[in-house]
Formats: C-alpha cells, sequence, structure tokens
C-alpha cells in the first residue's frame, strides 16, 4: 500500500445513496417527475375506478329498477355531464393553470369559481329543462315530475362545481384527493342503489337520480373533512375581485375546452344520421375502448400543464417524460387492441365485431394523434397560446365532423372511420413541430455558461465528497498570483474541470466565458492576508464551509496554501498534480497548464472484465465482499456535528520503522505499521475502539492497461476484518489478499450500476440528530503514499518544517479517519473526526504517540 492513492472515507451511515439532488439515473429521473406520475396516475385511477362502479351501478339499476326509470335517470345523468361541462366555463384549467403561482388566497379563488361554474350550470340546466318542456317532448317524459326536475337542475349545478373542484385539486398537486372523492362518489351512489332496492319502493328516475346526487353530496363532505385535518384550506369566503383579469384567460380556456369536448361528443350524433342507430352502437362501443387508451394521453397532458404552469421551466423535461409514458406504455397496447379489435369487439356480440372489428383496428392506430393533440394543448396551455390553439380545435373538430359525414356518406363505418383518421393524422403533422421543439429544445444556458460537460459515473460516485490539500511555508505564492494562473488556466483551456462551476444538482460541469471566470475566481480564492496564519485553522475553516459549486476552493495566506478540492474533480494524484501545477504557476507568476486528459469511461467495465470477464475460477471471489458491522442498539443522546482535525508529523519515525520492520516483520509496509500503532494507541487512551475491522482505501488503478489515465477519482474503500487490527503483519497479510483478488472492481462496478440506476446524490445525507452515549471509533485508514511529486514547490524551509495535510471533509458521528503521507522522508499524520464525540487532545496525543515510538506501542500490546 506504499504507493497507494487513495481518497475520503465514505462512512456507512453517510453511504450516498439515491436520496438527494444528483442526476443520472434511470430511478433519479422517475423520482424528478414523481408529481407527474402521482397526479396523473391518480386521474387514470380515477377514471378506472368510476368506469368500473359506473358499470356496476347501471348492471344493478337495469336488474332493480324498470327500464323506464334507468332511462330517464341516464338521460338525467347526460343532461349533467353535458350542461356540467359546458358549465364549467373554463373555470377548471383556468385555475390549473394560476394555481401553482398564486400566493395565498388559493381557497378563496376556488370558492369563486366554484360558484361562477355553479351558476354558469344553474342558467344551463334550467335552459335545458325549458327546451325539454316546449321544444323536446321526449326529453319533457324523461324529466319526470316537479321534485325530479327540481332535483335534476341542482345535480348539473353540482356537478360542474366537482368538476371544477376536481381540477383545481389538479392544479394544487393533490391528484390523490380528487381520487378519494370520486371514489367516495362511486362508491356511495352504489350501496345507495343497494339499499333502496332492498327496500319495498318502486324505484323510478327521480330516486335513482336521487343516488348520484346524494354520492356527489356525501363525497364533497368527506373531502371537506379531510382538508381541514390536513390545515389545507383557510378562507373559502368566495371574492369576485380575484377574477379581475382572469376573463380573457377563462375565456380562452373554455374556448379550448368546448373544442376538444364538443367534436368528440357529436361524432356519435353524425354516425347515426349518416348511417343508422345500428351502426352507432358499434361505433359507440369502439369509440369506448379508444377512449379507454386515450385516457392516458389525455390525464398525463392535463397533469403536465398543471405541473408547468407552476414550474414552466421543467416544460421539457415534463412533456419528455410525459410522453416516454404515453408511448412507452400506451402504443403498445394500442397496437394489441388494433390486432385483436375483431375479438374484442366480438366480446359485445357477434354482429359488434363484423360492423366495427374494422373500425377499432383504425381508431386504435390513432392513438399516436391522440398523444399528440394532448400535448400540444397541454404546452398551449402552459406556454399561453390557449386562444391560438382553441381556433385551431375549433378547426380541427369541424374538419373531423366533416370528415365523419363525408366517410359515411360514401360508405360504411369502415370508411367513415378511415377518413377520420386521415384528418387525426393531418392534425399530427400540424401539431407535433410544436412538442418536438419542446421535446428537443437545448437546455438554456445558466447565466454566464456557454457549455456543459456531465459528469463521469466514476464522478458522480465521488459528487457528495470533498478533499482538503493544505501545504507550506511557501515564498512567492499569494491569493492574487493564483487567481492569475488560474485565469490563465482557463484561458488556455476553458473547460478544464478546475477552472469549470460544479452543477451538483445536474452531475455536470458548467464552462464559463472569460468575463464570468474572472469574477468566478475571486471568490474561489480567498486572500488571508500576510501575516502570520494558522494553517490548523486554514483547513478547519474549508471543513466547515459548505459544499457549493466551486470545485477548486483556496484559501492563501502567510505562506499557507489551503485547498479543497471535490472529489468528483478528482482523488490524491490529479488533486496533488493540480496543487503543484497551481503553487508553482503562482511562485513563477505565469499561467498555469495542465494538458487535458482523455475521459476513459470504459476503463472500470474493461478492468473488471480483464479481472474476471474470462476466468469463471475468480467470479465466486469476487462478488463476495466483507460489510461494516451493523451497529448495536445502544443509548442515544443529543449530538450535533463538529468535524475537526488533529495533525503530526515526524521526520525520523519513518527510518525507525523500517529498522523495526527488518527485525520483526520482514515485508510489512510502514503504512501498515502505521494504521497498527494508530489502533493501540487508541486503545490504550481509553477510546475503545471497534477492532474487528476497518475502511481501507485504495486506487483501482492497479488493474487498469498500460497507458490508461484516469485523472478524477478511481478508489474504493472495502471494510476488512484483519485477524488483530494491531498486528502490522495481520493488516499486511490482509490488504496484499485483498488486492489480489481485484474485489474492489465489482464493488466499484455495482456502485456505478447503481448510480446508473438510482442516480447519484449531489450533497451526503445530513448528520443525525443522535450519536451513542458510549461511541466506539470506527477506523477508516487512508494511505496516500508518497508526494515526493511536491518536492519542487517554493518551500520556505526544509523537509521537517513543512506542513502537508491530506484532510477529508465528513464523517460518521463514532468515525475517525487517520491519513497518512511520506515526503522527503517526513511522516505526515491527520485524524479526522467530530470534537462533539471524542476530545480533540485525546486524538492529538494519539498521533503524537505514533510519531514517537510506534515500535512499542505495538510490542506493549503483544
Amino acid at each position: 500500500m506504499q504507493q497507494t492513492s487513495v481518497t475520503e472515507a465514505v462512512p456507512e451511515s453517510l453511504d450516498p445513496g439515491p436520496e438527494g439532488p444528483g442526476r443520472g439515473g434511470f430511478v433519479a429521473v422517475l423520482r424528478g417527475h414523481l408529481d407527474l406520475f402521482l397526479n396523473a396516475g391518480s386521474l387514470m385511477a380515477t377514471t378506472a375506478l368510476t368506469s368500473l362502479f359506473g358499470f356496476a351501478y347501471w348492471w344493478l339499476a337495469a336488474r332493480t329498477a324498470p327500464a323506464e326509470a334507468v332511462g330517464q335517470a341516464s338521460a338525467a345523468v347526460s343532461a349533467m355531464t353535458l350542461i356540467g361541462t359546458i358549465g364549467m366555463f373554463g373555470m377548471g384549467t383556468m385555475l390549473i393553470s394560476d394555481l401553482p403561482s398564486l400566493r395565498g388566497r388559493k381557497w378563496e379563488l376556488i370558492s369563486t369559481c366554484l360558484l361562477v361554474a355553479g351558476s354558469a350550470a344553474t342558467v344551463g340546466g334550467l335552459i335545458y329543462v325549458g327546451l325539454a318542456h316546449w321544444a323536446v317532448p321526449g326529453l319533457r317524459e324523461a324529466l319526470g315530475g316537479t321534485a325530479a326536475t327540481v332535483l335534476l337542475v341542482f345535480g348539473i349545478a353540482l356537478n360542474a362545481m366537482t368538476l371544477v373542484l376536481d381540477e383545481a385539486l389538479v392544479g394544487l398537486l393533490q391528484g390523490p384527493l380528487q381520487l378519494m372523492r370520486n371514489a367516495w362518489f362511486s362508491v356511495v351512489k352504489l350501496v345507495l342503489l343497494g339499499v333502496l332496492a332492498l327496500l319495498p319502493l318502486t324505484l323510478d328516475g327521480g330516486v335513482l337520480l336521487l343516488t348520484w346526487v346524494a354520492g356527489m353530496v356525501l363525497s364533497v363532505a368527506v373531502l371537506g373533512r379531510t382538508l381541514r385535518r390536513k390545515n389545507m384550506v383557510d378562507s373559502v369566503r368566495p371574492r369576485a375581485s380575484l377574477l379581475r383579469g382572469r376573463g380573457r384567460a377563462t375565456f380562452d380556456h373554455n374556448l379550448l375546452n368546448l373544442a376538444t369536448y364538443l367534436p368528440r361528443a357529436a361524432l356519435p350524433l353524425v354516425v347515426t344520421a349518416v348511417l343508422s342507430a345500428e351502426a352507432n352502437a358499434s361505433f359507440y362501443t369502439a369509440f369506448m375502448v379508444l377512449s379507454f387508451l386515450a385516457m392516458v394521453p389525455g390525464n398525463v397532458a392535463l397533469t403536465l400543464f398543471a405541473v408547468a404552469s407552476g414550474d414552466r421551466a421543467a416544460l421539457r423535461s415534463k412533456v419528455r417524460m410525459g410522453l416516454l409514458i404515453c408511448l412507452g406504455g400506451g402504443l403498445p397496447v394500442s397496437l394489441v387492441v388494433a390486432v385483436g379489435a375483431d375479438r374484442i369487439m366480438s366480446l359485445f356480440g357477434a354482429s359488434y365485431a363484423e360492423s366495427a372489428g374494422a373500425a377499432l383496428t383504425i381508431l386504435a392506430l390513432t392513438y399516436v394523434p391522440f398523444v399528440f393533440h394532448h400535448f400540444f394543448l397541454a404546452i398551449s396551455r402552459v406556454q399561453g397560446t390557449v386562444r391560438g390553439a382553441g381556433i385551431f380545435a375549433v378547426f380541427a373538430g369541424a374538419a373531423e365532423l366533416l370528415a365523419a359525414w363525408y366517410g359515411g356518406s360514401r360508405g360504411d363505418l369502415t370508411e367513415l372511420v378511415t377518413w377520420v383518421a386521415v384528418v387525426m393524422a393531418l392534425e399530427t403533422v400540424l401539431v407535433a413541430p410544436t412538442v418536438l421543439r419542446v421535446v428537443f429544445a437545448r437546455a438554456a444556458p445558466e447565466g454566464d455558461v456557454v457549455s456543459t460537460t456531465s459528469l463521469t459515473l466514476h464522478e458522480r460516485a465521488w459528487l457528495p465528497l470533498e478533499y482538503i490539500r493544505t501545504v507550506g511555508p511557501l515564498t512567492g505564492v499569494t491569493a492574487e498570483r493564483l487567481r492569475a494562473a488560474l485565469i490563465g488556466l482557463h484561458a488556455a483551456d476553458p473547460t478544464h474541470r478546475a477552472v469549470s462551476r460544479l452543477d451538483r444538482s445536474g452531475a455536470r460541469w458548467l464552462h464559463m466565458d472569460a468575463e464570468a471566470f474572472a469574477g468566478y475566481v475571486r471568490e474561489a480564492v480567498t486572500d488571508l492576508g500576510d501575516g502570520p496564519v494558522d494553517f490548523d485553522a486554514m483547513t478547519r475553516q474549508l471543513q466547515a464551509e459548505p459544499r457549493g459549486h466551486h470545485p477548486v476552493r483556496i484559501l492563501a495566506g502567510g505562506g499557507y496554501v489551503a485547498m479543497k478540492v471535490a472529489h468528483a474533480y478528482g482523488d490524491a494524484g490529479p488533486v496533488n498534480t493540480l496543487l503543484r501545477e497551481l503553487v508553482r504557476a503562482a511562485g513563477e507568476e505565469r499561467a498555469a497548464a495542465i494538458a487535458p486528459s482523455r475521459r476513459h469511461r470504459w476503463a472500470l467495465p474493461k478492468a473488471w472484465w480483464k479481472q474476471f470477464g474470462t476466468k469463471p475460477a475468480r467470479w465466486k471471489q469476487g462478488l463476495s465482499f466483507a460489510r461494516p458491522p451493523h451497529p448495536e442498539e445502544s443509548e442515544l443522546r443529543p449530538w450535533t456535528a463538529d468535524l475537526t482535525v488533529e495533525t503530526a508529523r515526524s521526520a525520523e519515525v519513518l527510518g525507525r520503522m523500517r529498522v523495526w520492520r527488518d527485525e520483526h516483520a520482514p515485508g510489512v509496509t510502514t503504512s501498515a505499521i502505521t494504521f497498527a500503532a494508530f489502533s493501540v494507541a487508541l486503545r490504550d487512551l481509553g477510546l475503545d475502539p471497534d477492532l474487528s475491522g476497518g475502511t481501507f482505501l485504495a486506487d483501482a488503478r492497479r488493474y487498469l492497461d498500460k497507458g490508461v489515465s484516469i485523472d478524477s477519482n478511481f478508489c474504493m474503500g472495502p471494510y476488512l476484518r484483519p485477524e488483530d487490527l494491531t498486528d502490522p503483519r495481520s493488516i499486511h497479510t490482509t490488504l496484499k489478499a485483498e488486492l489480489a483478488t481485484g474485489r474492489i472492481l465489482t464493488m466499484m462496478l455495482l456502485r456505478e450500476g447503481k448510480i446508473l440506476v438510482a442516480g447519484a446524490p449531489g450533497m451526503p445525507d445530513p448528520y443525525p440528530a443522535e450519536a451513542p452515549a458510549r461511541p466506539r471509533p470506527r477506523l477508516t485508514f487512508s494511505n496516500q503514499g508518497r508526494h515526493d511529486v511536491l518536492a519542487d514547490l517554493p518551500w520556505a524551509g526544509d523537509a521537517a518544517g513543512r506542513v502537508n495535510q491530506s484532510v477529508p471533509t465528513l464523517n460518521g458521528p463514532e468515525g475517525i479517519t487517520l491519513t497518512t503521507s511520506e515526503m522527503g522522508g517526513v511522516l505526515h499524520l491527520e485524524a479526522t473526526f467530530h470534537s462533539s464525540t471524542y476530545d480533540p487532545a485525546v486524538v492529538a496525543r494519539a498521533l503524537r504517540l505514533v510519531c514517537a515510538d510506534p515500535a512499542a506501542l505495538i510490542m506493549a500490546a503483544r
């Protein structure tokens, strides 16, 4: 392990998982669209639920009530649906558009819209009753008596209000609540019908209608109770003033709604007029199958409108995900329906299959036009082009009706449907560019960002972690000179990661223009002045800083440089290369120059295949590795993170180690001796470390082909169980055996596979609020080997007086990470831990004991 370049420990309790804002994995992408899935899913579930219970309701009604009563009730329900939909007057879609951006008074606006919709539907209901009484005798008979007529008008108004209420809940992204309301409505009316059927009553149309109205009333009551219990409603006082300025938008939404709804609702009438009632029966059945398929894009597009109205920047990603859902899920189903159309229609009777089997095949193939039509409408609503989309929908609807009339006049139902499908295909040609422009639009640059580069998988794996290097004393190195060196590097290569901004949420390197970087670098490099500075305090200051968009963050002053580098940039090797070049360039007052390196994205799979792929005998060994022990349950205490570092160095101890090794443990590395001595020191000082095992970080570059270099992070920290963590020979043997297996390649491959699926977090998980009352140190060992590459820095002193710190910025509540390195024959030690868990003086004492006489510690432990 002497030459091993390793990186920061990842404690088990803080192991980066799929949570967090990182991007790049399939599950992470799905999680990012949870609002779309949840609300669209609830709408589809509502449709499925109401259809299922609606079928059960009418089945039970047909068997318990006279046919005349069922006819009256079905006519009343049709009137409620038609007039209620018209009576919404665009209020529902206006609420979906405005609620996400409205601050406060949301329910006052909702209640105002409910009142308007109820009033408009009441007027529509009265007009319907008047027409039925004086112009349409058939409908007059369906009205029933006075009580039933009053109930019908009330039901029409209530239906319009509940439809607006459901869309308002979608606008609030509370789709599951509208699902709950509709579920109660479906169940209550069915249960009421069942109860009435058991009573010695004659069920007429008015009684059946009463079950519908009662179901709506009770479902709204349940919803209201739920909203109050969740404290989601404050004031529901209607305020007409809230509608000021919304009249035009409401009209446009209503125009678009009616232009979309009415032509499809009128198609069965056209079929009846130009063909026959029997043909319409077959058509209506086939059209209902298509409507069930079209439920998917319709509900996804409605939810897309609701989600993107509150976050227009998300439109592109939401449209992409919505199309993936509709085309990836619905298109295969539509093809199955097209192929099996005859079988599906035969379920309703042989005559249905004969007359409408081919029609259903054609209708099923219009699924894609339905998808693009619905998405065009949703995008138009979000982008504020509702009136234009409404005018288009008017002409498109009229064209579909004319095509149906023309096709039916020339032939049979198949020809009628064919002409409608042709018109829908033409509509798709017209609307698809609008949808595809959104899908394939490039992400807008962020501020002065001119280009971006996605992080590789192994860069994403270390995205939450950072690493600090502190060196000095140096001569001629100032903050201003470091800034100039970085500006020079940016001028030569503006896409270099050291001069780019790190987008943690998007898992990207953001490359800036020269002007933006000149301002950015002043924030990245802080001048602490020329006076004396505490280099340990510099390290702690960087430890305490929150993670940000600087992949390289520097403090400079008093001849010392502390540099915090995101582990996505690199581990010890690349960081030392960067540190050396920046310090030398600053000392020589020149631009930094770091040659670009090829990004070997397939290096890990190739290395794994070389190690295991052609050698099946190694597979079992390569897939079995020890896991950290599960923490034992113990008494807890309140705890607050307070990460700190203690350091020590010695110019004599390495020589004494080698002398002892040659006599007592030939072949053992000095790092193994250091690890063992530190374990003994902690135990002797009463900290009772967990000696059952530890995390040992190692560089995986040893497994790469010759000539393949990785300039980012290519390390892993397996948990190993040496027989005796206080014996350097046991540690050395365990490490050597572990590295011989190449098992860390499997661990890295599994981790990157998890990231590919679940995404990587941009930040580590938050620290817990409690920690064990009697903590036991969980040890992590990181040997960075020789840092002699830094020998030519402009040092101001000899090797014994040089500071060379390597410090992580993360650890678990009970963790202690020991980092070791050698430079110019001097051993440098850093212990990172939480001072809220362990006494810094005790840990510092352990480091001094290791630097003083590690052999004595080890021999005394035997």
